[in-house]
């Protein structure tokens, strides 16, 4: 199953493909699997003795992320005879920002972070994004 949102029947490479629906839509728009990558880099690096440098690993990790985030995405997406499918990939990246700060991450590090406001984000976000209208020339 490819990683790319069919918006309509005829932009699928399958024969007896199924347009996205709202769950479909929400589970591509997410990065879960740089999102385990975050989960498990950033669990190896608050683990590490108080002398190390923490929160520049952690600023690292997240922009190593981000950058994967867009890379992965976008091969994930890759199909023959389609344009790059761009609001999707930057989308993407913009759930796996959403996702560290609804976690913490390097900006939990700060006095001004606020769980809460990451957890509200990260639901707001997470609810809206599947109901954002297909991409102009698509319905």
């Amino acid at each position: 199953m490819s990683r790319r949102i069919v918006w309509t029947a005829y932009e699928s490479s399958e024969p007896e493909a199924q347009v996205d629906g709202y769950f479909d839509r929400l589970l591509k728009y997410i990065p879960a699997d740089v999102v385990g990558l975050w989960l498990t880099g950033s669990g190896l690096i608050r683990s590490q003795a108080a002398d190390t440098s923490r929160v520049g690993l952690l600023w690292l990790l997240f922009i190593v992320g981000l950058v994967f985030s867009f890379f992965w995405t976008r091969k994930q997406t890759r199909a023959a005879g389609q344009p790059t499918p761009w609001r999707q990939i930057g989308l993407s990246c913009l759930s796996f920002f959403v996702w560290v700060f609804a976690i913490g991450g390097p900006f939990a590090e700060y006095s001004l972070y606020e769980p809460l406001y990451g957890s509200l984000l990260l639901l707001i976000y997470t609810t809206a994004i599947p109901l954002l209208p297909p991409p102009k020339g698509r319905k």
